[in-house]
């Protein structure tokens, strides 16, 4: 029986690599840390678009953040190990805070940790920041598919 092979996916790893999303909804830029349960990425506040009303971002984007980040981490798991990244779905949003308004241009740090899983369904727990202090927290749901042999 022989080993399977690990990729080496060097960090920080631009985000279009990991998720499936594109511009405009891709909204992460990239990996910047990965381990154990927990990840740091980096996103810059967009100036105008889908995520914008009226100058400010929408409360939803900090939710779509979380999201994610979780779903680069997922996908860099999946890419050390010789696997497509998995396909998700964000299902639920849980004690989610809004605290402080983000400039366009800005950069953000999302921090995120799953703490539960069961089976498909995980719980991740995420805060946006960025400098000056924490912009949004929260938890969230999500499901994630079964993963697949090769890569993408």
């Amino acid at each position: 029986m022989t080993e399977q092979a690990v990729n080496t996916v060097a960090l920080p790893c631009p985000a279009d690599r990991l998720v499936p999303h594109r511009p405009p909804m891709l909204i992460v830029r990239e990996l910047l840390e990965r381990q154990g349960d927990t990840a740091l990425v980096a996103a810059q506040v967009p100036a105008a678009g889908i995520w914008v009303n009226q100058g400010g971002v929408l409360p939803e984007y900090y939710v779509e953040l979380v999201a994610q980040a979780i779903a680069a981490a997922n996908g860099y798991d999946a890419l050390q190990e010789g696997r497509s990244p998995a396909n998700g779905f964000l299902v639920g949003v849980d004690e989610f805070h809004w605290l402080a308004a983000a400039a366009p241009g800005e950069r953000l740090l999302v921090t995120v940790e799953k703490t539960f899983e069961f089976g498909a369904v995980k719980i991740i727990r995420g805060t946006v920041r960025n400098d000056a202090g924490i912009k949004a927290d929260g938890e969230i749901k999500v499901w994630l598919a079964a993963a697949t042999e090769g890569s993408r």
